[in-house]
């Protein structure tokens, strides 16, 4: 993720106002909660924070079908939000 400078630049532009509104995920409670009770991992700017989806389906589009997939995908919360749910910037890390 960071050997690209175009990358490395939007994982640390974090828009933070303080104006009570969510428009990120920065301004979520769990966001704020990590950055108090581990104020060191939100210090550190080559920190990223993670977000595990998973969701089965059926690969051979039956429904009584024995058999499913379940991918798991990584997503970098980091970036800015017009680029967190582009495909280049999800992992799929595991596919069960």
């Amino acid at each position: 993720m960071f050997q690209s400078s175009e990358i490395s630049k939007s994982l640390t532009s974090h828009d933070r106002k303080k104006d009570g509104l969510m428009r990120y995920p920065a301004k979520a409670a769990s966001w704020k909660l990590v950055d108090e009770k581990w104020p060191s991992f939100g210090a550190d700017p080559r920190n990223l924070r993670l977000a595990l989806s998973t969701d089965g389906f059926n690969p051979f589009s039956g429904q009584n079908s024995k058999y499913s997939c379940w991918p798991v995908i990584l997503v970098i919360y980091d970036l800015p939000p017009w680029l967190i749910m582009k495909r280049k910037h999800m992992m799929l890390t595991l596919l069960i």
